[in-house]
């Protein structure tokens, strides 16, 4: 500060430069970086399976301590089950996995009752197949909904005016990509306020709480507990995408298999269908394949009673596109086609081991 102020006040008079000059002058050029990244490495990726194997072999640490955590959290049951009856629904958080805890919780004291597990870290996962899954299963019912707040509702009311048992929906991550949205906690909230619905829970994002305002924090009414496990994340976040993973303009196998289990039925088939068409059409080293045409795939898909109308079709394409599962393009014709961004060895192989 000396030296600012004897460049601003040299002899008593007006300063002779500015404060910015004053740093301009005296900010030097950007000091040495290194440039050891991980392109210069000799082995820069590996394979997906490469590095579950790799994960595999490195020893646990604290295993004593972390099981005796465990033991500790499992006689907290009886007290969960107590709140949940009590009209409170309980929240997971703290550092490490809570997925062991949840597992074992529902094999524990949820054997007997009827409840829903839902994966939260799925890529794939949607809302409605969730509330689907409600509906449908548990109540019979297939019909449609204007929105998810209204089938959250539905689900709700249906449940609480019939002498049906009691309904758990363990969610692990429910901060987790899919489900974060706006109406999707919305949704979530509605369904958790009813009598005859039991919502647990993990968190693991530190802004999870800012997911709720104060309408929803109400419909949830919580019942928070630390459980810090200590537990790796290894279910969590195998669909994540690593610095180490080797990453390419086609989809990984194990990559394509990962988002293939959280689809329905029914999207399996469409994809299964699209992969069989690009096999059979598309030659070996043919840059001239356009795709299977959106027309067609409709026809195709009605034909094998997979979707009822286009605009169902439209929102399970949007889904894999946006999984990057499928790629969408107009052609000269001005028709979409769409393609799957995978060479023909890897699409037998995946289409080959799926359906074993």
């Amino acid at each position: 500060m000396a030296a600012v102020a004897a460049q601003l006040n040299r002899g008593g008079g007006v300063a002779e430069h500015s404060l910015e000059d004053y740093f301009t002058a005296h900010t030097g050029a950007a000091g040495p970086t290194s440039d050891s990244t991980l392109s210069r490495l000799a082995r820069p990726r590996l394979e997906q399976a490469a590095i579950q194997t790799a994960l595999q072999d490195v020893p646990s640490f604290f295993q004593g301590d972390c099981q005796q955590l465990f033991e500790e959290y499992s006689q907290l049951y009886s007290y969960w089950l107590l709140q949940m009856s009590s009209g409170y629904n309980v929240l997971l958080y703290g550092l490490g996995s809570k997925k062991r805890l949840l597992d074992d919780f529902c094999k524990s004291c949820l054997s007997q009752s009827c409840h829903l597990v839902v994966n939260g870290y799925f890529p794939g996962l949607t809302l409605k197949q969730v509330l689907n899954s409600l509906s449908s299963d548990l109540l019979g019912h297939n019909g449609t909904f204007k929105s998810h707040t209204e089938h959250a509702q539905f689900i709700g009311d249906k449940q609480t005016g019939s002498e049906m048992s009691e309904i758990f929906l363990i969610i692990h991550n429910l901060d987790g990509p899919m489900l974060r949205s706006e109406r999707a906690q919305a949704a979530l909230s509605v369904l958790a306020s009813s009598k005859c619905v039991h919502v647990m829970a993990s968190v693991d994002h530190i802004n999870s709480s800012l997911l709720w305002d104060q309408t929803k924090m109400s419909r949830f009414s919580w019942a928070w507990h630390d459980v810090t496990t200590f537990q790796t994340y290894k279910e969590e976040t195998s669909y994540e995408n690593s610095l180490l993973v080797q990453q390419s303009s086609s989809l990984a196998l194990s990559s394509l298999t990962h988002v293939m289990r959280s689809l329905t039925p029914n999207a399996r088939k469409i994809f299964e269908l699209l992969a069989k068409y690009q096999l059979e059409n598309k030659r070996e080293g043919e840059r001239s394949y356009q795709g299977l045409s959106f027309s067609e795939c409709y026809r195709r898909c009605r034909e094998d009673f997979l979707v009822n109308s286009d605009l169902t079709l439209r929102a399970q394409l949007t889904e894999f596109i946006d999984h990057k599962l499928v790629r969408s393009a107009k052609g000269s014709d001005g028709v979409d086609y769409l393609t799957i961004p995978v060479d023909d060895a890897t699409l037998s192989q995946f289409l080959s081991e799926f359906n074993d």
